[in-house]
């Protein structure tokens, strides 16, 4: 089988999936003092940015879905290498945007190749190695999805301060080549896993057309209250659809997704409810504390003020590297909710009503 130089060797394995995944996830959170500046020089309405982020998610999402399938009949490796392209692809269009639509199809490409990399790229670092590597991989792979989403908001209040985006746009778009890059060098093909397996595309079309709808629903609040049928019908028809795909691959005698084996087990069913929770905590104690302070502060100084939160994330992938292989393991959520229940108290605390603060930045 054909391999390149670098295949089986974990640091480059470990720097290709480092910057296969960071780029998008690390945007994604930058993105929200750059939107005025975006919407100006793109002639974009704060609805169509935050229909672009929305269908960003969407095609995160249902990239899983697709990556999945894939894996079974495709030689894996070599769509890792197409995933990357696409990658690339998505990242130079949004960075070279002139107008909505260059913008929203890029960002959609980043989402969609983004999650599909996740998929192809982590099992090789994750199951690849010897045990004695796996404390190394869970906080490699802690840091790209929490390093990354907790650095952004500093990132983009950088870029903000300087009134520009494309900068960090270009710079997303050249990590994600040096990613292609390594994904070359680390080639190591591999067969498809399971050429037998079915082609599920039912459960291809209820993932897509459900997390599309769902977050377009979403997407609409930025100009629509929740009661208005263009947020509530896509957004609760797009929920619907999700829970019939899970019901659907529950009941599959050969489900594309390992519905059945999650909800039958006590521990896996705790750790998506804890997973859920956890992130419809953050994101939104995030969110809405950083858009009371842009009211107040410069988005540097925002970002500066949420900067802790990536010491916090390093910590906690540290942490997580050394109790995986321990029983202590049980306990990192409990401590982990814990820590985040008393830091969005805290944060409340600290915060004066909008008018007062909008008062304070009149004067």
């Amino acid at each position: 089988m054909r391999q390149g130089p670098l295949a089986g060797r974990y640091p480059a394995v470990a720097a290709m999936v480092t910057l296969a995944l960071i780029p998008y996830l690390a945007l994604s959170a930058a993105l929200d003092p750059l939107v005025p500046i975006i919407s100006e020089q793109l002639n974009m309405s704060a609805q169509a940015m935050s229909l672009s982020s929305g269908l960003g998610n969407a095609a995160y999402a249902v990239g899983t879905v697709l990556a999945v399938q894939f894996a079974q009949h495709l030689p894996q490796r070599r769509m890792l290498l197409g995933y990357a392209v696409l990658l690339v692809a998505g990242s130079v269009l949004a960075a070279a945007a002139q107008n909505a639509g260059m913008y929203i199809g890029g960002h959609v490409l980043q989402g969609l190749a983004t999650s599909m990399m996740l998929i192809a790229a982590a099992p090789p670092l994750t199951i690849g190695y010897p045990k004695a590597k796996l404390r190394h991989t869970a906080v490699i792979m802690n840091m790209c999805v929490f390093g990354a989403v907790a650095i952004g908001p500093f990132v983009g209040g950088v870029q903000a301060e300087a009134h520009a985006w494309r900068p960090l746009f270009w710079i997303v778009a050249a990590i994600a080549l040096v990613a292609l890059v390594l994904a070359a060098l680390t080639f190591d093909d591999a067969p498809p896993a399971d050429l037998n397996a079915p082609r599920d595309l039912p459960a291809i079309a209820l993932a897509a057309v459900g997390c599309a709808a769902a977050f377009i629903g979403a997407a609409q609040l930025t100009s629509h209250g929740f009661s208005d049928p263009a947020v509530s019908v896509p957004m609760l028809g797009g929920l619907a659809l999700i829970v019939a795909l899970i019901v659907y691959q529950f009941r599959a005698r050969r489900p594309l997704l390992t519905i059945r084996t999650v909800l039958t087990s006590s521990i896996p069913v705790a750790g998506v409810g804890v997973a859920l929770f956890a992130a419809a905590a953050s994101v939104a104690a995030t969110a809405l504390t950083a858009n009371v302070l842009l009211q107040t502060y410069s988005p540097v100084r925002v970002g500066l003020l949420y900067l802790p939160e990536l010491g916090g994330a390093i910590v906690m992938a540290v942490v997580f590297g050394i109790v995986i292989t321990r029983r202590a393991m049980h306990y990192l959520p409990l401590v982990g909710m814990a820590l985040l229940a008393a830091g969005i108290v805290v944060s409340a605390s600290l915060f004066r009503p909008a008018s007062h603060l909008s008062c304070s930045a009149r004067h």
